[in-house]
């Protein structure tokens, strides 16, 4: 600019001053006009009128505006923070899909269905390590802007969060249409309408991810402390998640309160109840326990009373030898064990959104 006017070490461009040219110009004109309509509104006021005081010169709202706004492009100015985000998302939920590809209903796909299911609760914690960085930059920004007054601590944290929801809603969607598809899930009682509660719920997650990275950063002075206190709040939460150790053989001290507080026990118990309910178990060969009844008897006389008592099903109740006895016949016998039930999905939602 300044060599443009000739003020730098070259001549000015053009044969006219630049001054000049901005006098003449109907901006300028425009501007006079929208200074002069300001000093007649200013005028036109009454002197009685008492002005409230106030911090900021601005309403929260639209400092709240302004900033989430900001906040936006500056995410959209950084693309690899937006495409690195993306991408490990669409890695993971391959990575998940392609490993345990159109799952059956044995026995032992149900452990796979829960544990793919349980995949998801890595995602708050690769969410961590992009945000914390982030958030401290914009935090430092903040420090500077702070004393002039132009946006409250308050407006800047909502801002943050507010910023943030677009791009995981979009990771949410990507993460649920590249796993629950190729999974082959939606197979029990709530059918592929459980893909709707599937998707709310990974949304949820995803916020708390959001907030839980921030919250973290904004209580740590550094980058390092943060992310070094990531890893071990991460092992905490979904360890005691209920799946890593099911519920029976967790130790009384933990279950009675880390196993509460954990979202992750939420969202898993949500998803996997959703998923196993009303779902029809078919064992493979290698699954049924085989055993023989007492001469003259049948499998089911003789085994019926323990089967109504325990669940499951016999493959033959007529037969009279080599009995084969499967120990799931529904998903909802499998929820039993792991402290998990389906009447209680909406709520284990609800409560992962309050964490957000």
């Amino acid at each position: 600019m300044l060599e443009a006017i000739g003020a730098g070490s070259r001549p000015r461009i053009g044969p006219r001053d630049w001054k000049d040219i901005w006098l003449e110009s109907p901006e300028f004109a425009k501007l006079k006009r929208e200074i002069e309509e300001l000093k007649a509104e200013g005028a036109a006021r009454s002197t009685e009128e008492v002005t409230q005081q106030s911090t900021y010169a601005t309403p929260i709202l639209y400092q709240l505006q302004v900033v989430v706004k900001r906040s936006l492009l500056s995410l959209w100015r950084s693309p690899d923070y937006t495409w690195t985000r993306l991408f490990v998302h669409i890695f993971l939920s391959l990575f998940i899909s392609l490993a345990f590809l159109n799952l059956g209903v044995s026995v032992r796909n149900l452990q796979y269905r829960v544990f793919a299911i349980f995949w998801a609760t890595l995602l708050p914690s690769f969410v961590f390590y992009q945000i914390v960085p982030a958030f401290i930059i914009n935090r430092m920004l903040f420090i500077r802007e702070a004393s002039s007054k132009m946006y409250s601590p308050v407006v800047f944290a909502v801002g943050q969060i507010l910023a943030e929801t677009p791009w995981s809603t979009v990771c949410a969607i990507l993460y649920w249409v590249l796993m629950y598809f190729p999974l082959g899930l939606g197979q029990g009682s709530s059918g592929k309408a459980g893909s709707g509660y599937y998707l709310l719920m990974l949304i949820a997650i995803e916020y708390f991810g959001v907030t839980l990275a921030q919250a973290v950063a904004a209580l740590s002075p550094n980058v390092t402390f943060a992310v070094i206190t990531n890893m071990p709040l991460t092992i905490i939460l979904f360890t005691f998640a209920g799946v890593v150790i099911p519920y029976p053989n967790m130790a009384k001290f933990w279950r009675s309160w880390l196993y509460q507080l954990s979202p992750f026990t939420r969202m898993v118990a949500g998803l996997v109840a959703t998923e196993l309910h009303g779902l029809p178990v078919t064992c493979r060969d290698d699954e049924y326990a085989v055993f023989d009844p007492p001469t003259g008897q049948t499998c089911g006389a003789w085994a019926s009373t323990f089967v109504d008592s325990f669940g499951g099903y016999l493959k033959d109740a007529n037969a009279t030898s080599h009995c084969q006895y499967c120990q799931v016949q529904v998903g909802d016998e499998y929820l039993k064990g792991l402290n998990m039930d389906y009447d209680n999905r909406w709520r284990d939602l609800g409560i992962v959104f309050a964490f957000f």
